[in-house]
């Protein structure tokens, strides 16, 4: 029997402090849930509710007040940061998009992160498959020789969701990143996103774009700092 990818028990997340805390998770069992491998999530729920923050927080990049997170079994208090972050991998609604070329970009992560290369055990895309990442998104007319932030702001999200792919995460969280890009380019961003779970991948994403594929779930984040998982 396989593992589960992510298991979330009892979640409590705030966001912010003092009075003006927002309690997003209220770390009752009704917060929790569990990832599988090969599975597409819909994130949803009503504007501000805190489904950017939920993200940030299985990404371990905001913390928790109580609950555990489980990858593989293993706690998150066991598993390192860095380690933690190579498997899930967050795609910010606004990526940060370093100066240089846009290969230069793409390769960042793969020239910097000791723990991700040592994982990899290959050696560095060359320029047929980046161009061919570039392509399976809409980006197959702009050169790699490019300055990357001179893209518009939906390239540059599609720049950075192949960028993050490229380092074989296990669990992609993707923040809304069909905004600011027309339908065509959206439903290539979907496709992409559907064949890492079909290659042994998971996502959870929140869009204002539903693609209605069945088969996906959907995890609801409601007003009452609760959540609900449906397949």
């Amino acid at each position: 029997m396989e593992l589960p990818l992510l298991t979330a028990e009892s979640l409590k997340i705030q966001c912010g402090d003092g009075d003006t805390a927002k309690l997003i998770l209220n770390g009752d069992a009704n917060c929790s849930f569990t990832i599988k491998t090969g599975q597409f999530y819909y994130l949803t729920g009503p504007s501000g509710v805190g489904k950017s923050t939920l993200l940030s927080s299985l990404a371990r990049l905001h913390p928790l007040i109580s609950g555990v997170l489980l990858l593989h079994e293993l706690r998150h208090t066991e598993i390192a940061v860095a380690r933690w972050r190579s498997e899930i991998a967050l795609l910010p609604q606004r990526p940060v998009i370093m100066s240089g070329s846009i290969a230069d970009n793409l390769l960042y992560p793969l020239h910097s992160f000791r723990i991700q290369k040592e994982r990899l055990r290959e050696s560095l895309p060359n320029v047929e498959t980046l161009e061919r990442e570039l392509h399976s998104v809409g980006l197959h007319d702009i050169p790699l020789e490019r300055e990357a932030t001179s893209l518009s702001g939906g390239q540059q999200a599609r720049l950075a969701l192949i960028r993050l792919l490229l380092t074989k995460p296990k669990l992609m969280l993707a923040d809304e990143p069909t905004a600011g890009v027309d339908e065509v380019a959206a439903k290539l961003v979907f496709n992409r996103l559907y064949q890492f779970c079909e290659t042994g991948g998971a996502v959870i994403m929140t869009s204002h774009l539903y693609s209605n594929r069945i088969g996906d779930a959907q995890i609801q984040l409601n007003g009452q700092s609760t959540l609900q998982l449906s397949d």
